[in-house]
């Protein structure tokens, strides 16, 4: 298995601006992460800040979000990290909530459970 990419449909929390962000699924992360101009275009507001470690193992604080989750016929309203990333990622608290797992054979997302959050 490779890298795995996924398009989410990611929006405001009353949908009202939603748009295809193609997202790097990484399991080593927690939070899902998007970046600034992402938050800036969607009109996601800033819920507070929390610290978290990078690959590096420095810690930084970043904004949170709340954001909708659009995902392999599943959705929710979510927590998202905002910060400076090379690339949007999809991160484990994001497949536990819609109940997705990947499936190392194929590269894909597929449902293990129930959808904890839906919209």
């Amino acid at each position: 298995m490779g890298l795995v990419r996924v398009n989410v449909s990611l929006g405001s929390p009353d949908k009202s601006k939603i748009k295809s962000v193609r997202f790097l699924v990484d399991t080593g992360s927690w939070y899902m992460v998007i970046t600034p101009e992402v938050a800036k275009e969607l009109e996601l507001k800033n819920i507070g800040k929390t610290k978290v470690m990078l690959a590096d193992k420095r810690q930084v604080e970043v904004d949170v979000s709340a954001a909708y989750v659009g995902l392999v016929g599943r959705e929710a309203i979510l927590t998202v990290a905002v910060m400076d990333t090379p690339e949007p990622l999809l991160g484990a608290s994001t497949l536990e909530a819609l109940g997705l797992s990947v499936n190392p054979k194929t590269g894909e997302l597929e449902p293990i459970g129930p959808t904890l959050l839906m919209v």
